[in-house]
């Protein structure tokens, strides 16, 4: 095939170059691309991998394991976490302030509620997403007694509640912070926290060498002259009993006490022989320590619309030797109850139960040594090391609660 010059119209040899008549370049030129600058290409590589990592961030970022935190409360997905102190499950408590006698024990629940965003209790369906849950106090380094908890447990002196742990301090606890810790399935922490403040309270003992109180008479006035005095529960009150009998009973109204009887060189201890009612706030609690109430077959020995506590008392003689009514809880410990028509009784319908140890009692020669016709909460009454011998019935369960008597004596007319 022949080739023409595209500039003379001369004849080309084959593959050529240029003409060998006018010497032009024959070949068709190609347009040179535009030069990117070097500048220009990294910075275009550099917003390239800043969005690739902006995606990657992201997507860690929706994926990996996230940490919640609050103080009384905690959000997590449609979930509402909190701690109270009271049994209102809508209210969280970030800080709790509590008074405690100084050389006083104390133990207290921390309560959880979890609702869902319509205010319902949701505690299983958050509890099933749950791997682990623990608490633990926290920057008490210093504190001369240092506050104590148990792991969160459901417990059925508290059923309102799916968790509590129990708090253990003393009134020189000062404070410190609570931090329960929620660890997730799906790989999630959640960090619930609580202040807990215990402040001292003031003590103020009364003994007889200081004040009157030999006669029930006496004894009244004074009990009414502190209750005028103090008014609420911001002290601990303690009474030193004399060695004497008390003709009549009082009442403790205003002001609950601690009442401590004593024991002479004779052998004579802190009698009464009429009744002894504690109708104190609600909340507060009455202790009776190291006394004999003595009746004639007839009455109440001690009785109580309000929680009280029985430690080493004798109750002999009475138509019923202790009676919680009301909304009373009341405990007997290592008491001794003989020839009552009925030793203990429980007839509260209160929502609160503040111990389960009923251990090292006698019942004997009663004609029922426990009558339950109503008692708060389910929470199992313990009957640890109590001996029951010579009743016509050792308990009367007339409301089916729950007992433990694997660790007392029985005897076969049970």
């Amino acid at each position: 095939m022949e080739h023409k010059c595209p500039w003379c119209g001369g004849d080309l040899p084959e593959n050529a170059s240029f003409c060998p008549h006018c010497a032009q370049f024959t070949r068709p030129r190609k347009e040179a691309a535009t030069p990117i600058p070097l500048r220009k290409k990294a910075l275009l590589g550099l917003l390239l991998l800043a969005v690739l990592a902006a995606v990657g961030a992201g997507l860690w970022l929706s994926l990996s394991p996230k940490s919640y935190d609050g103080y009384g409360e905690v959000r997590y997905r449609d979930y509402q976490l909190l701690l109270s102190q009271f049994s209102d499950r809508y209210v969280p408590s970030p800080t709790v302030s509590v008074q405690g006698e100084p050389e006083g024990q104390y133990r207290m629940p921390a309560r959880l509620f979890i609702n869902n965003s319509d205010g319902q209790d949701a505690s299983q369906a958050f509890l099933e997403e749950v791997e682990t849950v623990s608490a633990a106090f926290v920057g008490q380094e210093d504190s001369p007694s240092p506050m104590t908890c148990s792991q969160p447990a459901y417990n059925p002196g508290v059923p309102e509640c799916p968790l509590i742990s129990l708090i253990d301090y003393t009134g020189k606890s000062g404070t410190a912070e609570l931090v329960w810790t929620f660890q997730m399935k799906n790989g999630d922490t959640i960090y619930l926290r609580q202040t807990y403040e215990i402040i001292p309270i003031p003590v103020y003992d009364y003994y007889p060498e200081e004040y009157p109180m030999d006669t029930a008479e006496e004894l009244q006035a004074l009990i009414d002259s502190i209750g005028a005095q103090f008014g609420n529960d911001e002290a601990i009150i303690n009474l030193h009993l004399p060695p004497v009998t008390y003709e009549e009973g009082v009442t403790l109204q205003d002001q609950s006490l601690n009442l401590y009887g004593s024991t002479d060189a004779d052998g004579n201890r802190t009698t009464f022989t009429g009744p002894v009612r504690v109708l104190t706030h609600y909340g507060s609690i009455t202790y009776f320590y190291d006394m004999d109430f003595m009746g004639d077959g007839s009455g109440t020995g001690l009785s109580g619309s309000s929680s009280f506590r029985a430690t080493n008392c004798t109750f002999t003689g009475w138509d019923t030797g202790v009676f919680a009514y009301g909304t009373s809880w009341a405990n007997v410990i290592g008491c001794t109850f003989r020839y009552n028509n009925i030793g203990f009784r429980f007839d509260s319908d209160g929502a609160y139960a503040n111990h389960s140890m009923f251990n090292d009692n006698v019942f004997m020669g009663n004609d029922v040594g426990v009558q339950l016709d109503n008692v708060p909460t389910d929470v199992k009454l313990n009957f640890q090391g109590s001996v029951f011998q010579g009743n016509r019935m050792s308990i009367d369960n007339r409301c089916s609660q729950p007992t433990d008597l694997s660790q007392a004596t029985l005897d076969k007319r049970r």
